[in-house]
């Protein structure tokens, strides 16, 4: 693919004083000026590619010393210019991962909002069952077999709960590799015995009204930081809800985060040491 340069998107060009021009605001990139290069920078539009660029500037711009390349590969290693014909190096990754979304009913804000702002990140989204990593969304805690095909499959799966008031994340489950919901479940029994039944009861519940204690300000944070969790994954880093549950709420600036270690009792602690 050619090089396509560009100035940096959002910056604009500015003179800022007779012997400099600086490429953006925040906080810019000041740059000495010389013969011929504000007249080069005004033809960086993205569409020509670096070829064009050189022979356009030869008629055009004859006053610039050196070649077109020469000083736009300086400008690009400042972070001035970039390469509009390859994209972001993150963005172009991203866009072949496959992420999918199992959202259930009383959630659908939440998922609708994070699945819009991955989108505007380039990020692929495709059918659960094709997904490498899949966000499931439930209002309430879930019957714990909607985390066994994933996990039997190896998907990497982040839980996404509506509960009350707030929104729990994670753990984001690295099938093998880090601790799973079992584990959650096993620790959470640990300081409150009764939990196994209740969630046993909570997942036999039926479906309910879309009716829900979450701000809109609150479920627009959440969604947000399950888009943060996804890109952080999709950028190889490691996300905060890796061995760790994410709650956010009940207001939309609160945020609370639980370790969750692999448990001694869970099957996933031995998957781990395999």
């Amino acid at each position: 693919m050619s090089y396509r340069p560009a100035l940096r998107p959002g910056a604009p060009l500015l003179r800022r004083d007779a012997t400099h021009l600086q490429i953006g605001t925040s906080p810019g990139i000041v740059v000495a000026d010389r013969p011929g290069l504000l007249p080069l920078l005004r033809l960086l539009d993205g569409v020509r590619d670096i070829d064009r660029l050189e022979a356009i500037v030869r008629v055009t711009v004859p006053e610039l010393e050196g070649t077109a390349a020469a000083a736009l590969a300086e400008l690009r290693a400042a972070g001035a210019v970039v390469d509009a014909g390859g994209g972001d190096g993150r963005h172009r990754a991203r866009a072949r991962r496959r992420v999918g979304f199992d959202v259930a009913p009383g959630t659908d804000d939440v998922a609708a909002a994070a699945r819009s702002i991955l989108a505007a990140a380039g990020v692929a989204q495709l059918a659960s069952p094709e997904a490498e990593l899949l966000v499931i969304a439930s209002f309430g805690e879930p019957a714990r077999s909607v985390y066994e095909r994933p996990a039997l499959l190896g998907i990497d799966h982040l839980p996404v709960v509506v509960d009350e008031d707030r929104v729990r994340l994670g753990p984001l489950v690295r099938p093998g590799r880090t601790p799973c919901v079992g584990c959650h479940d096993r620790y959470r029994t640990d300081w409150d015995p009764a939990w196994p039944v209740l969630l046993h009861q909570l997942g036999r519940r039926p479906p309910l009204p879309r009716v829900t204690a979450l701000d809109p300000l609150t479920s627009h944070a959440a969604a947000i930081e399950i888009a943060a969790e996804v890109l952080a994954h999709l950028d190889g880093q490691v996300p905060r809800t890796t061995g760790h549950c994410l709650y956010i709420g009940p207001r939309h600036d609160e945020r609370t985060s639980r370790l969750v270690a692999f448990h001694p009792r869970c099957a996933c602690d031995l998957l781990s040491a395999a």
